[in-house]
């Protein structure tokens, strides 16, 4: 039964790629991007490693294999993964006992094109340290799977957590809390090697001495000391790392146990409430009723409460970069034109919602599509709903960038700005969800499981996407930036004036457009979004 569930995985690759002319595209250019992503670390780590030596060499290692895990641990809970992971809770019913259910996800866990990330890092770090000693090449096996058993085993706690309602609203702090926690890091990492070099830094602050009992430490001390020959401290040092694989194994076993028996929480009858609401006053037209619904849905499906929570944790981070006066951002401090950075960074974050408004209805689009609502007005109420979250963060971020630099004028080219850059987005998100809608796993399954459809033909249409946005705005925002930052060299209401028209026709353009394939392809969509 392993064999089957690594044999699944593969197929959903290889399925995935014949019959999907889209992702046979996307997928090889996102291999590209991951193999030099890949390739450009391990060449970064081994060209940083050759400029120390002694103890700072050493300890180096060490802190690059526990950031390396940590965040393989933890990323995908802010970003989706780019393959297929398996759901546990599809298994519940499987002839297949818990232990080789974990081995046979673990085994499937490795199939997937970002291994290439951990493997050439893994490479370079054995060229560096240990070349030929059989104990080191087994120290890195196990760090290997000690990521993917991480990795695993966090995304399943998440995703116990976010099952009850009121663990989707701690879930909130938990990703607040990583964000936090990886911002106030790279702060605290810069600041220590600017003030002490690098090599005193690694130095001041030893892992060695204070942090070898964790696992990711202890599998790169097997490597170091087995590249000098220690054997004992290597063969302990891995034994360590042993330990800690089965006791975190240990917990995904609970994990998955509650995951394939326990129920979704469900709001009681009691607590649900009676009438219509707002639905029965007047002027309530069929796109606001949609972008209520939507509204609703953002608040109740886990999967977009962490899309906007991200974008949240995203948009904080930028604003404590300003303030703080992190790199080039904090540059931008004394700069005319920091608050139009508000309405051109947010519209970015709002990109997974508005690039496949129709593949978070799930099986829900057959109900969708039998409403007496033309393709128009459900297009239209969709991007109501968008349009709201977005020029909300867009308006407060602004404030604050606004605050932080004291360039108070500026915000009253904010809102034609936002309305130009969310209609620009909108529009290109209509054509895209219609073409390639991507289906999403069930609200109750694996937060960070993905369908077959999804991966790297979502990476590569956001990709696409962002770059036509972007082209799309370059009049606009030269028009606000000669409004801004050359004396006025342009009049504000010509800007003001030009960007609102651009951006209507654009957007009526990306309407009509998906307007009128999406009259064509209401079965083909419904079969593409449907979930088993």
């Amino acid at each position: 039964m392993v064999n089957r569930l690594v044999w699944l995985k593969w197929r959903l690759l290889v399925n995935g790629l014949r019959r999907d002319r889209q992702r046979s595209v996307g997928f090889p250019l996102v291999l590209i991007l991951i193999v030099w992503v890949s390739l450009w670390l391990a060449d970064h780590f081994m060209g940083t490693v050759a400029t120390l030596s002694g103890s700072a060499r050493i300890e180096y290692g060490y802190w690059a294999a526990l950031l390396a895990w940590l965040g393989r641990t933890t990323l995908p809970v802010l970003l989706f993964p780019l393959d297929e992971t398996l759901d546990p809770a599809r298994f519940s019913l499987a002839p297949i006992t818990r232990g080789r259910l974990m081995v046979g996800l673990t085994a499937a866990a490795l199939i997937t094109p970002t291994l290439f990330v951990p493997l050439n890092l893994l490479i370079a770090d054995l060229r560096l340290y240990a070349p030929t000693s059989p104990i080191a090449w087994a120290a890195a096996v196990a760090l290997l799977f000690l990521m993917v058993v991480s990795g695993r085993t966090f995304s399943g706690l998440v995703t116990r957590i976010l099952r009850g309602r009121r663990g989707r609203d701690f879930a909130m702090l938990v990703v607040g809390s990583l964000g936090v926690f990886g911002f106030a890091t790279q702060q605290t990492l810069d600041h220590t090697v600017d003030r002490l070099g690098l090599t005193g830094a690694l130095n001041a602050f030893p892992l060695s001495t204070s942090g070898w009992w964790l696992p990711p430490v202890a599998a790169q001390r097997s490597i170091a000391e087995a590249g000098v020959g220690h054997w004992g401290t290597a063969l302990g040092s891995l034994a360590v790392v042993i330990v800690w694989i089965v006791l975190i194994g240990v917990g995904w076993n609970r994990i998955i146990d509650q995951l394939t028996t326990l129920p979704e929480s469900t709001v009681t009858t009691a607590t649900r409430k009676n009438g219509h609401g707002l639905a029965r006053l007047p002027g309530w037209s069929v796109p606001i009723l949609i972008a209520r619904k939507e509204l609703r849905f953002y608040l109740r499906d886990p999967r977009e409460r962490m899309v906007w929570t991200g974008a949240v944790i995203f948009l904080g981070v930028i604003v404590a970069s300003v303030i703080v006066g992190t790199a080039t951002l904090a540059q931008l401090r004394l700069s005319p034109w920091l608050p139009l950075l508000g309405p051109l960074v947010v519209v970015f974050v709002g990109l997974p919602v508005a690039l496949n408004q129709f593949g978070w209805e799930r099986n829900a689009a057959s109900f969708l599509f039998a409403l007496p609502a033309k393709p128009s007005q459900m297009i239209i109420g969709k991007n109501l709903a968008t349009s709201a979250a977005i020029l909300t963060e867009a308006a407060l971020l602004s404030f604050i960038l606004a605050a932080v630099s004291g360039r108070w004028s500026v915000l009253g080219v904010i809102p034609p700005l936002a309305l130009t850059a969310v209609a620009c987005q909108l529009a290109v998100g209509n054509i895209v969800s219609v073409i390639a809608p991507l289906r999403l796993p069930n609200v109750g399954t694996d937060m960070f499981a993905q369908a077959s459809e999804q991966g790297c033909l979502s990476v590569g249409a956001q990709v696409a996407s962002f770059f036509i946005i972007v082209l799309l705005l370059v009049p606009s925002v030269s028009a606000f930036a000669l409004v801004v930052g050359y004396g006025q060299a342009l009049s504000p209401w010509i800007a003001t004036g030009a960007s609102l028209l651009w951006g209507a026709i654009v957007y009526s353009i990306g309407l009509l457009i998906g307007s009128k394939v999406l009259s064509h392809r209401l079965p083909e969509i419904v079969a593409l979004v449907q979930t088993l």
